[in-house]
């Protein structure tokens, strides 16, 4: 037990449960942008359609059972990766300057394999919180719409919420800047990853660096050019029409989810039993 607390306060254990815990929302990332793509579909119907079936598929993926959704304990899991990530991030920034007594180093230390994003992780790692908690303020916590898919299924219409954040010209240029800075924070972070894990040979090395550009260079073009196109996609008539038909449903749909849901359950009087069952749409 002593060998555990002392790799867990050693520098070098605080390094490696960073990148571990960066790794693993390194690829969260990347399913996430694949995810995005459903929106480069000129035909937005079936764009709608596709990244609803998508979204409610994630929040009602459960195949073990769990007494509550599996997106709940998915999202807490990222949510705990990350802050511990920041956390560490922020606390060996804080030793390391607290070592070297609070005195920058006189030497040009930019010289040879430092690049400019090694000197940015702890200030692009802050700006990706910032954007993340923005992000999440407009999307899975924003304007909540309902769509009617194919199953007669009344679901979340997360396209028309994505959709009307990407036609905004600001927000969509934000947007890019934001990917540009995550591919600047992963070019760095997965090379030094690989390098405190010990992964590190004369050979493999380059070929690893190499791939860390390569991903992140991917990355940041995939979530940009989703965020270009929308935005381009977003203001066309055709979509701009789907927008205002989808809006005009609200009311609609809205009503006829208070029945579902009120038709759904029979709450038993006295003596009898609670009997529950699901409407055919």
């Amino acid at each position: 037990m002593k060998w555990i607390i002392t790799y867990l306060t050693s520098s070098i254990g605080k390094k490696q449960i960073m990148g571990c815990t960066g790794a693993f929302l390194a690829l969260f990332i990347f399913g996430h942008m694949c995810g995005n793509f459903q929106l480069l579909n000129f035909d937005q119907a079936s764009a709608q359609a596709s990244y609803n079936a998508y979204t409610e598929f994630l929040t009602g993926f459960n195949p073990l059972h769990f007494p509550v959704k599996m997106i709940y304990l998915v999202e807490l899991v990222l949510v705990a990766a990350f802050a511990l990530h920041i956390f560490l991030a922020v606390k060996l920034k804080i030793e390391n300057k607290k070592a070297r007594g609070g005195i920058e180093y006189e030497v040009n230390t930019r010289k040879g394999k430092k690049t400019f994003a090694t000197f940015t992780m702890i200030w692009s790692g802050l700006f990706i919180l910032g954007f993340l908690i923005q992000h999440l303020m407009m999307l899975k916590f924003g304007e909540h719409y309902l769509y009617l898919n194919d199953k007669g299924e009344i679901v979340r219409d997360m396209w028309l919420t994505t959709i009307q954040m990407f036609a905004n010209p600001g927000w969509a240029a934000f947007y890019v800047v934001s990917m540009f800075v995550i591919g600047l924070h992963l070019f760095h972070a997965i090379s030094s990853a690989f390098q405190t894990m010990g992964i590190a040979h004369q050979k493999w090395t380059p070929i690893i660096d190499l791939a860390g550009i390569v991903y992140s260079v991917v990355v940041a073009l995939g979530f940009g050019i989703t965020a270009v196109a929308s935005y381009y996609l977003a203001n066309q008539p055709e979509t701009q029409a789907l927008i205002e038909k989808s809006r005009s449903l609200q009311p609609q749909l809205e009503q006829q989810k208070a029945k579902a849901d009120k038709a759904a359950f029979v709450i038993p009087s006295v003596g009898e039993v609670q009997v529950s069952f699901n409407i055919e749409k």
